[in-house]
């Protein structure tokens, strides 16, 4: 097993983004919006904030009371995504209900960093994206790090089809020949036979390495807070030893996820 050093890959991303910002500040805000209150959102939120302001780049964090009616809080979202000084805007998911997923209706294609809007996925799964998602960006350097395979076509398992990671994953291996299967009903114990495993689902510690398939790349994006702290989907005190290139959770893909988001941001 070889473990993905995602912070040593997010400082070279630091260079190209310190090399951009060299040419002067960046005009206007990044604006995030939290509607409600989530543990793990909050956590997630600042993080970006805090690379922001270590980048000197204007990051503004608009908090929006749940309890408010559905219109009232469209009206709120609107009013920071429509703004002058709003450059770039995110709608941190996931919403408090259903009734409120309208809210990313109202990113304007042009602000919408995070390319999570309906018209921004309608564009990605078009094939001509306004940007490109960054955990698909994050998880196509991931892939360009793993060892190259000589079957074809290449298996990939996507575990949780979530619409901000698992769906547009499958979507992009999809584009790249992979044979993907996507499972959203994992139960831990079934076994994986695949070349490159996507974790998703946002379960901690549901799967297990002695479950997956020997040799088989392993990028976990689940995210999870459990006691305080942030565990991934795959169990990293099972046995992993057998396994190809591993990006583990944290500390992994999560450090690429941010600086990606901050570069469509500035558009490199």
């Amino acid at each position: 097993m070889n473990i993905f050093n995602g912070r040593e890959k997010a400082t070279a991303l630091d260079a190209k983004i310190l090399e951009y910002l060299s040419d002067g500040p960046v005009a206007g805000e990044l604006a995030i919006i939290l509607i409600g209150d989530n543990e793990a959102s909050e956590k997630y939120i600042s993080l970006k904030k805090k690379y922001c302001d270590s980048k000197g780049i204007k990051c503004g964090v608009h908090r929006i009371d749940a309890r408010l009616k559905d219109e009232d809080i469209f009206k709120k979202v609107f009013d920071v995504m429509s703004g002058p000084d709003t450059a770039g805007g995110i709608i941190q998911l996931p919403l408090p209900r259903p009734s409120l997923d309208p809210c990313l209706r109202l990113i304007p294609a042009e602000k919408d960093i995070d390319a999570i809007s309906p018209f921004s996925m309608e564009a990605f799964y078009a094939g001509r994206p306004h940007k490109i998602l960054p955990v698909v960006r994050a998880m196509e350097l991931f892939i360009s790090e793993t060892t190259p395979k000589t079957q074809s076509p290449l298996k990939a398992v996507v575990i949780g089809e979530g619409y901000l990671v698992g769906k547009p994953a499958a979507q992009y291996l999809k584009s790249k020949n992979y044979q993907v299967t996507v499972i959203n009903d994992y139960q831990t114990g079934q076994k994986i036979d695949a070349d490159l495993l996507v974790l998703s689902a946002g379960i901690p510690n549901l799967v297990r390495g002695d479950d997956i398939s020997e040799g088989c790349d392993v990028v976990d994006f689940g995210s999870s807070v459990v006691g305080g702290k942030t565990v991934g989907d795959l169990a990293q005190e099972s046995s992993l030893e057998h396994l190809g290139l591993v990006s583990m959770s944290p500390g992994g893909v999560g450090p690429l996820v941010v600086r990606y988001l901050i570069m469509n941001f500035l558009s490199i």
